[in-house]
């Protein structure tokens, strides 16, 4: 009977043993899996920092042109996030500024330099009239963030690139900085991107064919809250709510300052495989 007693605490003890050892293994495994994420969310971040990153998505801008080449002559919008998710919605881009002529170029999470690095490729061959930049953002993002005054510097150089650099316009075009938009997820960034926009407003009053357009009344509550109900699940992004509210917003204005000029003299479209017409 003792014998019988030791056998079965020697096969208990082993099972145990087993079974240590098995969720230790398991852990382990859980734990490498979850390392390897972050470390492969810390480099897309940090590497999205780089201009390169986004060389895919400016090529594929290109390979568009050639197929379908854009109108000369319209309102180019270029920038990260907010601009690229557009025309994900049930209205697109050129739907909800209609009927003024759009070109979307929004790519990644681009910042403000990046732009500039990518002006003469999707922006310049345009020759736009306007061009209304949405960027900074993913700038002051917690790793690697820059501040508010290296933002501005940027924001300020790219200006000067579209102002003095966009060649075969009727006119230097006008540039439109949007404000830097809260975000549920970003709410502790809040107080860094509006000092932000206080420096975009700032640099955009000095500087000649210059705006600035402050979205963040349609976005946050007169207790200082965002609302979450114009954001997706992820609480960066918009939803389509909140794509109407900007929408609405940033199309009255350039209908305002602009819509004389487009009524006066569309924009045209350039193809240079295009034949002219025989005479009848």
């Amino acid at each position: 009977m003792s014998r019988t007693r030791d056998i079965l605490n020697r096969l208990e003890d082993r099972d145990a043993r087993g079974w240590r050892r098995g969720a230790i293994r398991v852990a382990a495994i859980v734990s490498a899996v979850v390392l390897a994420l972050f470390g492969f969310l810390v480099y897309v971040l940090l590497a999205s920092g780089e201009a390169d990153y986004w060389a895919g998505d400016i090529a594929a801008f290109e390979r568009a042109d050639i197929s379908n080449p854009p109108a000369k002559g319209a309102i180019v919008f270029a920038g990260g996030g907010m601009f690229r998710h557009w025309d994900e919605m049930r209205e697109d881009l050129a739907q909800a500024l209609a009927p003024l002529p759009v070109i979307n170029r929004g790519f990644g999470g681009a910042h403000v330099a990046h732009v500039t690095a990518f002006a003469p490729r999707i922006i310049f061959p345009y020759e736009p009239a306007a061009v209304v930049i949405s960027a900074g953002g993913d700038d002051l993002a917690d790793v690697g963030g820059k501040p508010p005054d290296q933002v501005e510097a940027d924001m300020a150089e790219l200006v000067a690139v579209l102002r003095h650099e966009v060649t075969g316009a009727q006119s230097e075009p006008q540039v439109y900085i949007l404000s830097i938009t809260p975000a549920p997820m970003r709410a502790a960034r809040w107080p860094v991107f509006r000092q932000a926009n206080a420096q975009l407003r700032a640099l955009a009053q000095a500087t000649p064919g210059v705006h600035f357009i402050d979205l963040t009344p349609l976005l946050i509550s007169s207790d200082n809250r965002i609302n979450n109900d114009l954001y997706r699940w992820d609480g960066l992004t918009f939803n389509e709510a909140g794509y109407d509210a900007i929408g609405r917003s940033i199309r009255q204005r350039l209908l305002v300052d602009l819509g004389d000029r487009f009524r006066a003299a569309p924009p045209t479209v350039t193809d240079p495989f295009a034949q002219p017409a025989p005479a009848p």
